[in-house]
Protein backbone atom coordinates (compact mmCIF):
# COMPACT_ATOMS: atom_id res chain seq x y z
CA UNK A 1 0.00 0.00 0.00
CA UNK A 2 1.84 3.78 -0.94
CA UNK A 3 2.33 5.85 1.90
CA UNK A 4 0.08 8.88 2.65
CA UNK A 5 3.27 11.00 1.03
CA UNK A 6 3.39 8.64 -2.14
CA UNK A 7 -0.21 9.48 -2.35
CA UNK A 8 -0.13 13.42 -2.53
CA UNK A 9 2.80 13.18 -5.05
CA UNK A 10 0.94 11.41 -7.13
CA UNK A 11 -1.78 14.17 -7.02
CA UNK A 12 0.86 16.52 -7.50
CA UNK A 13 1.58 14.90 -10.35
CA UNK A 14 -2.00 14.55 -11.77
CA UNK A 15 -2.47 18.49 -10.84
CA UNK A 16 0.65 19.61 -13.15
CA UNK A 17 -0.83 17.51 -15.63
CA UNK A 18 -4.25 19.34 -15.78
CA UNK A 19 -1.82 22.50 -15.67
CA UNK A 20 0.08 21.42 -18.60
CA UNK A 21 -2.60 19.86 -20.59
CA UNK A 22 -5.74 21.92 -19.50
CA UNK A 23 -3.81 25.50 -18.52
CA UNK A 24 -6.27 25.29 -15.41
CA UNK A 25 -5.26 25.66 -12.14
CA UNK A 26 -7.53 24.61 -8.37
CA UNK A 27 -7.57 27.05 -5.94
CA UNK A 28 -9.00 27.83 -2.27
CA UNK A 29 -11.34 30.78 -2.29
CA UNK A 30 -9.42 33.11 0.34
CA UNK A 31 -12.44 34.81 1.26
CA UNK A 32 -15.39 31.74 1.60
CA UNK A 33 -12.53 28.73 1.19
CA UNK A 34 -14.27 27.05 -1.68
CA UNK A 35 -12.36 25.13 -4.31
CA UNK A 36 -12.71 26.98 -7.72
CA UNK A 37 -11.11 26.40 -10.94
CA UNK A 38 -9.20 29.40 -12.81
CA UNK A 39 -7.80 29.46 -16.23
CA UNK A 40 -3.95 30.25 -15.94
CA UNK A 41 -3.43 33.28 -18.27
CA UNK A 42 -0.02 35.21 -19.15
CA UNK A 43 1.55 37.26 -16.42
CA UNK A 44 0.69 40.85 -17.95
CA UNK A 45 -3.01 40.30 -17.80
CA UNK A 46 -4.98 41.15 -14.78
CA UNK A 47 -6.45 38.29 -13.31
CA UNK A 48 -9.23 37.96 -11.01
CA UNK A 49 -10.94 35.21 -9.60
CA UNK A 50 -15.00 35.47 -9.21
CA UNK A 51 -15.79 32.91 -6.57
CA UNK A 52 -18.79 30.65 -7.56
CA UNK A 53 -19.61 30.43 -3.97
CA UNK A 54 -19.46 33.64 -2.43
CA UNK A 55 -19.30 36.17 -5.54
CA UNK A 56 -16.18 37.76 -4.06
CA UNK A 57 -13.97 38.84 -7.15
CA UNK A 58 -9.83 38.45 -5.25
CA UNK A 59 -6.91 38.70 -6.43
CA UNK A 60 -4.77 35.56 -7.44
CA UNK A 61 -2.59 36.20 -4.33
CA UNK A 62 -5.32 36.25 -2.09
CA UNK A 63 -6.70 32.49 -3.54
CA UNK A 64 -4.01 30.29 -2.51
CA UNK A 65 -3.52 26.80 -4.96
CA UNK A 66 -5.42 23.58 -3.55
CA UNK A 67 -2.34 21.36 -4.38
CA UNK A 68 1.14 23.16 -4.66
CA UNK A 69 5.09 22.27 -4.88
CA UNK A 70 6.53 21.48 -1.92
CA UNK A 71 3.72 20.61 0.10
CA UNK A 72 5.02 16.84 -0.07
CA UNK A 73 7.74 17.62 2.10
CA UNK A 74 4.95 18.66 5.08
CA UNK A 75 4.81 16.16 8.30
CA UNK A 76 1.50 15.46 8.17
CA UNK A 77 2.58 13.35 5.19
CA UNK A 78 4.82 11.15 7.58
CA UNK A 79 3.77 7.84 8.68
CA UNK A 80 3.40 7.03 12.23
Amino acid sequence: MPTKRELVIEQLNLMNKIIQEANVNIVTCGHCGSVNLHEIKPMEQEQFITCYDCKSELELCDCPDFFYSGMENSSIYDEK
